[in-house]
């Protein structure tokens, strides 16, 4: 449900306006807290929220429509019945990628934003994919062989790693693109990167 990770990579390294729809001045909730980490990123987000009127310091825009910059990216914490509408709106508006959060799966609103011509990501953060793709690298280690990792794979099997989260620590396994049953973002503790071990090629 998203491009290959050198395109997520090539996407978030470029800092494109973010504009956070169902953003929230609660601190409890995830979009406040994405939000948040995001902004200490150093990422443009513009929050967009018809019920409020300012999220974290920020103007907070009722839609997509009334946003006056050009917007890269439209990041959606809201219900995957509500996306539709949204994808019409990132298309109108001239975005370039439309992000639906962890949870958030709509075919129909995927169809209508790549007609539109925008890269679609399904059922991912966009904070873990940060600390993922571009956090610090591990140092090296592991086998003896490998070099250190510029995207963060697991220097023990090199092919998961440890995502720190706001509220609690991720492991990220390769298995989770094949196989349907392994959770994408398991909390920890997991010790093992199930399903891999380490081998040349």
């Amino acid at each position: 449900m998203a491009p290959p990770d050198r395109v997520l990579m090539e996407l978030l390294a470029a800092r494109p306006l973010i504009a956070l729809v169902g953003a929230s001045p609660r601190i409890e909730r995830p979009s406040h807290v994405v939000m948040r980490q995001l902004l200490e990123q150093r990422y443009p987000v513009i929050p967009v929220n018809p019920n409020e009127r300012e999220v974290l310091g920020l103007p907070c825009y009722p839609d997509l429509r009334s946003v006056a910059r050009r917007i890269g990216l439209v990041d959606v914490f809201r219900r995957a019945e509500a996306t539709p509408e949204i994808a019409r709106a990132a298309v109108e508006v001239g975005a370039r990628t439309l992000w639906l959060q962890l949870g958030v799966v709509s075919d129909e609103a995927a169809t209508i934003a790549r007609a539109g011509g925008l890269t679609v990501v399904m059922d991912r953060c966009t904070m873990i994919e940060h600390e993922r793709l571009l956090g610090l690298p591990f140092p090296a280690g592991g086998p003896a062989h490998a070099p250190p990792d510029a995207v963060g794979l697991c220097h023990d099997c090199r092919h998961a790693r440890q995502v720190p989260a706001a509220d609690t620590t991720y492991w990220l396994c390769r298995r989770s693109v094949t196989d349907p049953s392994f959770p994408k973002y398991p909390a920890l503790p997991v010790r093992v990167c199930r399903g891999f071990q380490w081998g040349e090629g």
